[in-house]
């Protein structure tokens, strides 16, 4: 019987290999160069006395093979098995060095990960030993490998919530204050004032509701995300902890749903959190309308934590810019002139509550309001004058003028302070209206004088006339009598507009110039 390991006298060379080692990397540890052809390649003649020599050599062959692709995928399989979510990063300046963690930790993510993983690891089967670290490890822990071994790896967004909310080891509490105390910056961006109302005296606006914090139970850098931030809608509020904030003095407030409740939420690898919230409000307004309508309104929006006082949560205004107009905010009868912003600490019995207060300042547009208010109430002062031109024997035409020109005041004013609040002050245009109807009622005045004058007059003269003439005093009687009534009339032509245009003058000065810059 010829031994197996011995050349056949009658062969000058050996069968061909068919898997040459060399090209095969060596993953024990040995430092013995590889050899060029081995046992299984270097097969023997076959031997006149062994027959079946040929198929014992194919199935050594086989066996090789299949021993030299264990040990390839051992190393492989084994980092695939025990690699936890929670890997190290890179050694750069963004991302924490590597850490050891227990092998039990982060179960759902790292079974996803040990897929991914183990995926990339067949596609690259020239995986060098260096990459691994094969130091031993306790029972309940491992030695993360580097990320250079996996160098396009990254976790995304299904693997980071998972992390943060649903893996039993991590224990993220939504009760639990983040810190102590936590730290909220408040910034408003305005979109558009719908309406200032004196009747009710409030505002109606929309508005985008900006809240920043830091939760740090919510960080997900060592992760490696593939993205630098996590987009969620309304729901996933319900799952961390929030500040609680709201309009404490507001009438009305109400999210947007088109078609979809307007709510957003960001978080921040480093655990920092950004949701914003689109509301339209109604707030109240604070009307002095001693100046109406050239008078200005102050409304305001006052925000604060409902639940946390200063002890848990510090509410601030985000600088620079707590305020952000999308546009100049211009309605029908008012426009925004500025707002400003302010904070205060306010004490109830639960302890202090930061305020954040902001202030919109509206002045009134008065253009509606001359128009229909003090331009008509010059021309019926105008027709009110008409009749001192009539002469003293049109009374029952001046009657009618002048009495027409009142009512027609009357109805004027009723119209402006029907849409009015009731208040128990006068205001700019009480005085304008009022004044008006004074002089409109002085010159029915100065008619009834012209009137009683001339009717005194014309009675004398009657009974003058009833005696015997003597030299013709009736008559002269009754000459003077028109004499005087058309001099009153001369001195009231004169009157009437100077003592209007001096108290236009006053007027105008104080409600445009002294009680402006007075506010």
């Amino acid at each position: 019987m010829v031994d197996s390991g011995q050349q056949h006298p009658g062969t000058s060379e050996s069968p061909p290999c068919p898997f040459p080692t060399s090209s095969i990397p060596n993953f024990i540890n040995d430092d013995s160069p590889p050899q060029r052809e081995s046992s299984l390649c270097a097969a023997p003649s076959p031997s006149p006395h062994r027959p079946d020599s040929v198929p014992v050599v194919h199935f050594a062959h086989l066996i090789g093979t299949l021993f030299m692709f264990i040990i390839l995928l051992f190393p492989v399989l084994i980092t695939a098995q025990f690699i936890p979510l929670r890997a190290a990063l890179t050694s750069s300046k963004a991302f924490p060095p590597i850490i050891e963690e227990p092998i039990s930790r982060r179960p759902m993510a790292a079974k996803r990960l040990k897929k991914r993983l183990l995926t990339t690891a067949k596609r690259s089967l020239t995986l060098s030993t260096t990459a691994i670290n094969n130091t031993p490890s306790s029972n309940n822990s491992i030695i993360v490998p580097s990320y250079a071994t996996f160098p396009d790896y990254c976790a995304n967004d299904t693997d980071v919530i998972d992390h943060i909310l649903y893996d039993t080891t991590v224990h993220y509490n939504l009760y639990k204050l983040p810190a102590n105390p936590v730290s909220v910056r408040i910034e408003l961006w305005i979109q558009e004032v719908t309406s200032v109302s004196e009747l009710t005296q409030d505002f109606e606006i929309d508005l985008y509701v900006n809240e920043f914090w830091e939760d740090p139970g919510l960080s997900y850098d060592y992760l490696r995300p593939c993205k630098g931030n996590l987009s969620f809608d309304h729901t996933f509020l319900r799952t961390i902890w929030a500040p609680n904030t709201c309009f404490i003095n507001s009438k009305s407030a109400k999210i947007h749903e088109s078609p979809f409740r307007n709510v957003f939420l960001m978080i921040f690898p480093n655990g920092s959190i950004w949701s914003c919230w689109r509301i339209k409000a109604t707030g109240p307004c604070k009307m002095d309308l001693h100046k109406f309508p050239m008078d200005s309104i102050n409304c305001w929006l006052t925000f604060e934590s409902y639940n946390y006082n200063n002890n848990e949560v510090r509410m601030r205004w985000n600088q620079p810019t707590p305020v952000l107009k999308f546009k100049e905010i211009n309605l029908p009868d008012f426009y925004m002139v500025n707002h400003s912003i302010s904070i205060r600490e306010a004490n109830y019995s639960a302890g202090l509550w930061d305020e954040l207060t902001v202030h919109f300042h509206f002045q009134r547009r008065y253009g509606w309001y001359l128009l229909q208010g003090f331009y008509p109430s010059f021309l019926f002062m105008f027709t009110s004058w008409i009749p001192f031109y009539l002469g003293p024997k049109a009374i029952p035409a001046r009657t009618m003028i002048g009495v027409n020109a009142l009512l027609a005041m009357i109805f004027q004013f009723g119209a402006i302070i029907r849409n009015l609040p009731r208040v128990n002050y006068v205001k700019a245009i009480d005085w304008w209206i009022l004044c008006g109807m004074t002089f409109i009622f002085a010159s029915l005045v100065e008619l009834a004088a012209v009137g009683f004058k001339m009717r005194n007059e014309g009675r004398a003269t009657f009974r003058v006339k009833d005696l015997p003439k003597r030299g013709g005093r009736g008559g002269k009687r009754k000459t003077d009598a028109l004499v005087s009534c058309e001099r009153l009339d001369h001195y009231s032509r004169i009157a009437f507009p100077a003592i209007y245009t001096l108290f236009n003058v006053i007027y105008w000065t104080y409600y445009m110039f002294i009680a402006k810059s007075t506010t």
